[in-house]
């Protein structure tokens, strides 16, 4: 109990050592009555742990909070009005964090509804696609009440979930095949119809958005957890040609996607129009070397597009330094093998797989993201988990934490009373 406290405060008090170095007025009181409120919640999170007999993992949820209060600090740095609707979607999400950990009785109930999380994706992608709003050539959001929410990053649970319990069904035909092609053996179409009709209607639907970083994060997350649960390189090697074509079909229908990949290229072509953005960014980053400017002393905070959301990681390397942004990558590296170690111990398969694809899912946005912000990639324009503005990232990754997290605890306590009931028969 006093470890745990004592690295919540630990935690804390470094956003609060942020906050306090950013010199907040008057005109902010707002803000740090709900830095109060997330303190507070944070602080009684912990004591429930204790109070509720929490035995699951001891270091994702630390880490976690640790990687939002970095992102918390910055979005303050950046901009303190849009600060206040992180906090209280920071404040939201870690309470929906903590009634999906605790109110979930059994997570493979979750397994019995494959079809509905699979019609549940579609559907959010269809309503986006027909009333959405278009933001940086997507349509990728919506509004209700004077509410933005976009329906994509919800699409990401319901996708995990189908993909659980289909692998999970399917997984020996999927792994010896029943059909010969030559040397190889593949699964016959009965088997293959479901995964395909849906890798076909999500990738379809966001094409017709022009959400095209969400489709590459999808298409990764369905071909690394096939490759996962399946360990056939066949399917890694199927996926290649089929990326590249599906790739330079986007590249040809869409220009947005042309001006991307002339700018990844070459952003120095045109540095003050189309490559100003990815410029800026990577001046930032390189301005910080290897310590940095120091935190409010960067200039990328007003000078790069979008700095808020899809830009932050390069205000962090900025202003904490090649160390700084090191840091942050090590805490999403911990989070991601951690998940993997909770899939490995999981008792059922359902949940080995649930576990291993949220890790999948977080490592794979981590990469995509940090790859576009640096120039080793063209740019998604999708948020750095817990870190980036947004409210629908916040709430679905806390979700996500929520069930992975679930797991690691049901798994602890199945552990335990199977120890006990042991110790009992020994005796």
């Amino acid at each position: 109990m006093i470890q745990r406290l004592t690295l919540r405060i630990l935690i804390l008090g470094m956003m609060w050592l942020g906050l306090s170095l950013l010199k907040l007025d008057g005109d902010h009181s707002r803000l740090i009555w709900q830095g109060l409120i997330f303190t507070i919640i944070v602080l009684l999170g912990s004591l429930m742990e204790q109070l509720f007999h929490y035995q699951g993992d001891p270091y994702i949820l630390p880490v976690v909070q640790a990687i939002m209060a970095i992102g918390l600090v910055f979005v303050v740095r950046i901009n303190p009005y849009e600060a206040l609707h992180q906090f209280w979607w920071a404040n939201i999400g870690l309470i929906v964090f903590y009634a999906v950990l605790w109110t979930i009785r059994d997570y493979r109930q979750f397994g019995r509804f494959r079809y509905i999380w699979g019609l549940l994706a579609v559907g959010l992608l269809l309503v986006t696609l027909l009333f959405g709003s278009e933001q940086g050539g997507a349509t990728s959001s919506f509004r209700i009440g004077g509410i933005g929410f976009q329906p994509e990053e919800f699409v990401k649970l319901a996708l995990l979930l189908f993909m659980a319990t289909y692998l999970e069904e399917n997984e020996e035909l999927l792994r010896v095949g029943t059909v010969q092609w030559g040397k190889f053996s593949l699964p016959d179409w009965r088997t293959l119809r479901p995964f395909m009709i849906m890798v076909a209607f999500v990738l379809g639907i966001l094409a017709a958005q022009r959400s095209l970083g969400t489709a590459l994060v999808f298409y990764a997350l369905f071909v690394l957890m096939l490759y996962v649960v399946t360990e056939r390189t066949l399917y890694l090697g199927i996926s290649m040609p089929i990326f590249l074509l599906t790739g330079t079909a986007g590249y040809m229908l869409f220009s947005h996607v042309r001006v991307r990949v002339s700018v990844w290229l070459d952003p120095w072509q045109d540095p003050t129009g189309m490559g100003y953005q990815i410029a800026q960014s990577l001046f930032a980053i390189g301005g910080g070397k290897i310590l940095g400017t120091g935190l409010g002393n960067g200039i990328g905070a007003s000078t790069v597009p979008v700095a808020i959301s899809d830009f932050i990681f390069s205000v962090i390397a900025e202003e904490l330094g090649f160390a700084g942004a090191m840091a942050v990558l090590v805490l999403f590296l911990i989070v991601v093998m951690r998940a993997f170690a909770i899939s490995l111990r999981a008792k059922d398969r359902f949940g080995q797989i649930l576990a291993a694809g949220i890790g999948i899912l977080l490592g794979t946005e981590t990469l995509i993201i940090l790859a576009g912000v640096t120039k080793l990639l063209p740019l998604t324009g999708i948020p750095l988990p817990w870190v980036s503005y947004g409210g629908s990232s916040l709430l679905v990754h806390f979700i996500l934490l929520g069930v992975l997290l679930n797991i690691s605890n049901a798994t602890a306590v199945s552990s335990h009373n199977t120890r006990n009931r042991g110790r009992e028969y020994a005796t």
